[in-house]
């Protein structure tokens, strides 16, 4: 028997995304998502319908993505790939074209790439869920090559709307003489009402609006019949031809004006292309928010080189180049701060409505605006690293992921269609069986093409997409992103959150409020031991990440002490740290800690808990086995964590505190913040077994912590949420990122994670609602095929509409 390793597992399975045309409605999602998981070596597949995208999973060892994007085009859909097309600057270089060419079609994303060297012409096909045009023409500056000029080439999206529009004009051409001709009961006065000629001309008109308009339905219920399912085309192409034929067949030779009913083909056939088109507009529509943030970046930059400053594309821009930012300009890439003091307007990154002052050596993101002076830069990340990137980046693929409810309706969606046609078939019969036999078929035939028109299922699989979109969309623009829609579900649900201490109830900013040597031989050496004391101290901490290490460091330095490194560097984790320095041992822990070292602190007992009653965090310093002193540090809460916590007890959410720090420094801050149920002495190891505590006792769950060191935490919550980190987003921890240091963020994800599951069930109901009143009415009779094609088209439409209202709100802030 052969074994695979995980490890080697692992780099076999690759995960991309691919753009698919030709999904009508939900009944595609399941169709799809079950032919391509029976294919041998995909391992995921997951279609979002609003987005029109298709996540796969799948082993590389076992299929390529050629063939699965083959195997989704023989079943009729399409695999969508943008045409990007540029005139290059001359090219006389034929080994730096073919290196061109060859990190071109190295890249993935790209289906094919050709360069003319002639007229100096480059056509791209590549994945527009992948790579953007902005990526392309960073990829062509970088190898050497002068874009001159662009095509304009229209998207795949632009040309379906402007098809589709092109449809319903056609559509709207041939039913108006469907209308004037076909009721001639009704407008008898019209020339040629109710002649074999005004049939005629009908019968040709709804052709063309059957066969020409519809074609694009009969084309879908082709395809989904060939996996063995059903979806919105079947009924529509079912109800509409079982119309046409029937009146077609009364039509000739002599017209039968009573068995004549071609309007409840063509004008059905016409209002759903209508309600296609206006879908198509409103999806776009959802996704609006991810398109402005990638359009917040400048398209030109200031650089300075060889003493002088030139505009330049930001596609040229290399990591350390100096870069000129006027007053009331953007910042073109993220850089870090060389001269001069400004305030920046970063609310469009991380939803912050004030300017947030800058000096030198702070970082800039990337899209931000500069308000008041000139700022001299140095660019740290570019492209596809810029924090901007990752964020529209992690929000996309969110987006590409579903909710637990979704899950049900695509299930739901995925039958829909088959129910519809035996409800449909059974009502046929019924009518025909009560109804004199002259006219059973004529009568049974109207209910019946009403009920196949009317059910939709497109409002169903568009209630939650379409509201995730939004959703997510409206949280990266207030500094929340979730990383997928279970995150965005489950949120709202919790009822406990567990909030780290330090860095994030806490400023995260200790100060050194005591520096207490263990023995002071007199007044005119205690400034002296005290300033050996911390040096002592901080040659320890120097190599340490801890906060409370850095401001120990910082003090050292503040006081102009000499701190070399130690020889040997051991951290002892939420305990603290073990050195050697001139061949001593050097310790600087928590008190409990070093007793367990075997070092006594009585002389000092009473002192460290003085200091932790006045919420103080105490560490005590030992060299050469031979207690040396404490140093006390102060970390305050921060300005939101009150307001914070007081919305939360609103919402009827329990709070914990989890700490490394004794209990008495603890309760101290907790009892500031009317924190109840506080955890402290824990080290970073075991905050998950506190988390797993919770859950055991039936409680769900969501973290707060900085998400680094609090990373097994925030996993094994059912919420895991990483505040304040801004700078490399794709590699966090958590479900959800707060992109500011702001506690309150919290409470703008609940509200956004609240209102956009409440606009998901509220459009859910409203899709169920629909079918489950319409239906029945149509069965009934009481509904004509035309006006049940009208409220089918409006109903997908309205539960896109409803989605986009949630733009119109916004969370609050602190």
């Amino acid at each position: 028997m052969d074994y695979v390793s995980l490890d080697s597992k692992k780099d076999q399975t690759k995960k991309t995304v691919i753009k698919i045309g030709g999904m009508h409605c939900a009944g595609c999602i399941t169709a799809i998502q079950n032919y391509v998981s029976d294919i041998k070596g995909v391992e995921k597949c997951q279609v979002n319908f609003a987005a029109e995208k298709v996540t796969l999973e799948y082993d590389s060892s076992l299929i390529d993505l050629k063939s699965i994007e083959a195997a989704i085009n023989d079943i009729g859909y399409l695999v969508i790939y943008e045409k990007f097309s540029a005139k290059l600057g001359e090219i006389t270089d034929s080994n730096s074209l073919e290196k061109l060419k060859k990190i071109l079609h190295d890249m993935e994303g790209i289906k094919d790439a050709s360069v003319n060297q002639t007229d100096s012409q480059i056509v791209i096909e590549y994945n527009p869920s992948l790579l953007s045009s902005s990526d392309l023409r960073g990829i062509i500056n970088r190898a050497g090559f002068q874009i001159l000029s662009e095509d304009k080439l229209t998207s795949s999206e632009e040309k379906e709307i402007k098809k589709l529009r092109k449809l319903f004009l056609i559509g709207v051409i041939f039913s108006i003489p469907i209308i004037i001709f076909g009721y001639p009961e009704f407008l008898s006065f019209v020339p040629f009402a109710g002649t074999a000629f005004a049939a005629y001309l009908i019968f040709i008109c709804a052709g063309v609006v059957q066969f020409a308009v519809g074609w694009r339905f009969y084309v879908g219920a082709y395809r989904i019949t060939k996996i063995k399912s059903a979806n919105m085309d079947t009924l529509i192409v079912t109800g509409t031809s079982a119309a046409f034929l029937f009146s077609a067949f009364n039509t000739f030779p002599i017209p039968l004006w009573e068995n004549i009913y071609y309007d409840a083909a063509a004008i059905v056939v016409t209002f759903i292309i209508l309600g296609k088109y206006l879908e198509h507009k409103t999806k776009g529509k959802a996704s609006s928010i991810l398109r402005k943030m990638l359009e917040l970046q400048p398209k030109i930059a200031r650089i300075r080189k060889d003493d002088q400053e030139i505009d330049i594309p930001i596609e040229l821009i290399k990591i350390g180049d100096i870069i000129i930012v006027r007053p009331g300009e953007k910042i073109p890439v993220d850089c870090i701060v060389v001269e001069g003091f400004s305030a920046v307007d970063e609310s469009m990154i991380t939803g912050e409505s004030m300017p947030v002052e800058k000096k030198p050596g702070d970082n800039l993101i990337g899209g931000t605006v500069n308000h008041d002076g000139s700022l001299v830069l140095k660019a740290t990340k570019i492209g596809s690293d810029t924090i901007l990137s990752q964020i529209v980046k992690l929000v996309e693929d969110a987006m590409g992921t579903k909710p637990p409810m979704q899950k049900i309706v695509d299930k739901v969606a995925g039958y829909f269609a088959l129910v519809v046609l035996v409800v449909a078939f059974g009502v046929f019969l019924a009518w025909t069986f009560i109804t004199p036999d002259d006219a059973g078929i004529a009568v049974a035939l109207i209910p019946a093409v009403a009920i196949l028109v009317v059910a939709c299922p497109c409002a169903l699989g568009l209630a939650t997409p379409t509201a995730i979109m939004v959703g997510m969309g409206k949280g990266a623009s207030n500094g929340v992103l979730f990383k997928g829609g279970d995150a965005l579900e489950m949120l709202g649900k919790i009822n406990t959150i567990v909030f780290d201490k330090t860095g994030t109830l806490t400023q995260g900013n200790p100060k050194v409020t005591d520096v207490i040597p263990a023995s002071i031989s007199n007044k005119e050496l205690e400034l002296k031991e005290k300033n050996n004391l911390l040096r002592i101290a901080a040659i320890a901490e120097k190599n340490s990440e801890h906060p409370l290490a850095k401001s120990i460091v910082k003090k050292a330095i503040d006081e102009k002490l000499h701190i070399p490194s130690p020889t040997e560097f051991l951290a002892i984790p939420g305990k603290g740290v073990r050195t050697v320095f001139d061949g001593k041992t050097i310790l600087v822990t928590s008190p409990n800690q070093m007793k367990h070292e075997g070092i006594s602190l009585e002389s000092l007992e009473d002192k460290i808990s003085q200091l932790q009653e006045e919420g103080k965090t105490v560490v005590v310093v030992s060299y050469d086995n031979m207690l040396i002193g404490i140093i006390a540090l102060l970390d305050i809460p921060k300005v939101s964590a009150k307001k914070t916590l007081e919305e939360l007890r609103k919402k009827n959410i329990n709070i914990v505190m989890l700490t490394g720090d004794n209990a008495k420094t603890a309760n101290t801050i907790a009892k500031d913040l009317l924190i109840s149920n506080v955890f402290s002495d824990v080290i970073p190891s075991e905050k998950l077994n506190v988390i797993k505590q919770l859950q055991n006792e039936g409680k769900i769950v969501a973290m707060v912590g900085d998400g680094i060191n609090d990373a097994a935490a925030l996993t094994q919550a059912d919420i895991g949420i990483a505040i304040g980190s801004g700078t490399d987003i794709a590699l966090e921890s958590g479900n959800i990122i707060l992109l500011r240091d702001d506690l309150f963020g919290v409470i703008s994800a609940i509200e956004i994670s609240k209102k956009t599951i409440h606009k998901i069930k509220q459009n859910l109901f409203y899709a169920f609602a629909y079918n489950t009143i319409l239906i029945p009415v149509a069965g009934m009779g009481l509904l004509y095929p035309a006006l049940a094609g009208l409220a089918m088209a409006g109903s997908s439409v309205s539960v896109t509409l409803s989605s986009l209202s949630l733009k119109l709100w916004n969370p609050r802030k602190f």
